[in-house]
């Protein structure tokens, strides 16, 4: 019944990580303006420990090198996270009880503990290898506009913040400056389109590249499949957008920026194109991409893509009044479908408490724009609609509550199902009939 031995530690990592930046990026080594407040640290600290993208302030201007530097080496932690990191050092230690075990087994979605820390290995290569070559392509773009120092640190610096779907940027308006250039436009979807993905369906499409014989597993399929049904979805639905607000661009623009906003909405929080600009349909659709999120074991957020699949086959099951759940074929255990089910409740229900709780602090901001940060902020993209930097400071504290809940949330939940055994009710009440509909 007792989960505290497997969430405790994850707890303690998120938050011993965000207190070690915010005493780091307090010091004056780190901060251009002196006068920068603890609080407006926190939540920076905050933001990037959770990969959310957030900031109160331009981090270009408010942080030294040392500091920018702080910031993404944090991102890169927290994209790892305490699963990948602590179940590496556990198995270099021998010191994972068989009962966490299990617990690990179910979050990473793997048969065997045998080749996990090999696994592990892999999967920290693969997304090095990727970020470095991210990094290289925009150096070479950057070159064009910066010093080679600069356009190196440029082009490492957004490398990492897409892989890890974190939207800080060092530049003042996101990468509006780029939204002309295909290269960078491309080279940042691709990044955050893998990051998306998992650590571990990195490494069986790597594995498959390789092998002639090995197929990928079905946890790949559906993380494939139903990320490239999102993202034609939303590119289409933002194209169709973009056709009405930039009319005069080009065709190759709004495709190109279309692409790249259907990506970065869902999971990543940079924006190529004014998003204060956006239209209301479209804000409200960026909701709904927002709140889906990307895959399990990936460096994005939300309720994730899995989930969401779960939950549209018991949807689809009790349409059809099937006693059995589908999807590709394959048979679905009824236990996975209820711990979808009840991973979406409890998200829903506490994104419903912190949008309660900001719409009480922050009356004076337009209602779409506050429920618009909240679910950027709970689901960990980085996005908003320009009203950051003017929030109370009972709203910033609110904001870091629910990207610290939105980051461990569905981890916390899944471990605590997990870790707890069914208890059988012996007692049978009569049954009673209620109206509905």
């Amino acid at each position: 019944m007792k989960s505290n031995s497997a969430l405790l530690p994850i707890i303690l990592f998120f938050i011993g990580l965000i207190v070690l930046g915010t005493v780091l990026l307090c010091l004056p080594f780190a901060r251009v303006n002196p006068e920068l407040s603890v609080l407006n640290c926190l939540f920076t600290v905050t933001s990037a420990v959770c990969v959310t993208g957030l900031s109160v302030v331009n981090i270009s201007q408010y942080f030294t090198l040392s500091g920018q530097i702080i910031i993404m080496c944090l991102v890169q932690i927290g994209a790892f996270g305490y699963m990948l990191v602590s179940t590496g050092l556990g198995f270099l230690l021998g010191k994972i009880a068989l009962k966490d075990r299990k617990i690990m087994q179910e979050l990473f979605d793997i048969s065997s503990f045998n080749d996990l820390f090999k696994l592990l290995r892999k999967a920290i290569l693969i997304v090095l290898c990727i970020e470095l070559a991210g990094a290289v392509v925009l150096t070479l773009k950057f070159m064009g506009s910066y010093p080679l120092q600069k356009a190196i640190f440029l082009g490492l610096f957004h490398s990492i913040m897409a892989f890890c779907n974190a939207g800080f940027s060092l530049f003042e308006n996101s990468m509006e400056l780029f939204s002309n250039s295909p290269a960078v436009l491309w080279t940042l979807s691709s990044l955050i389109l893998l990051g998306g993905l998992g650590f571990f369906v990195l490494v069986d499409i790597i594995e498959k590249f390789y092998s002639e014989t090995k197929k990928l597993t079905f946890h790949s399929e559906v993380i494939l499949w139903v990320t490239f049904c999102l993202t034609l979805i939303a590119a289409i639905v933002l194209f169709l957008g973009n056709l009405n607000s930039f009319a005069d661009k080009s065709f190759a623009f709004i495709l190109n920026n279309s692409v790249f906003q259907s990506l970065s909405i869902r999971t990543a929080g940079f924006n190529s194109l004014p998003i204060t600009d956006i239209s209301m349909p479209i804000a409200f659709f960026s909701l709904a991409l927002m709140f889906i999120g990307g895959g399990p074991g990936s460096t994005a957020g939300g309720l994730k893509i899995t989930t969401l699949a779960l939950v549209f086959v018991f949807v689809r099951a009790l349409i059809k009044g099937e006693n059995e759940y589908n999807l590709a074929k394959k048979s679905i255990d009824v236990d996975l479908i209820k711990k979808a089910l009840l991973i979406f409740i409890v998200m829903v229900s506490l994104l419903f408490l912190f949008v309660f709780a900001m719409l009480c602090v922050e009356q004076n901001s337009e209602p779409l724009n506050v429920i618009f940060e909240v679910v950027s902020a709970f689901c960990t993209v980085g996005l908003s609609l320009g009203i950051t930097s003017s929030i109370t400071a009972a709203g910033k504290v609110i904001l870091i509550v629910a990207m610290f809940i939105g980051r461990i949330g569905a981890v916390t939940i899944l471990i605590y199902v997990v870790n707890t055994k069914t208890v059988k009710n012996n007692i049978r009440y009569p049954d009673a009939r209620l109206m509905i509909g």
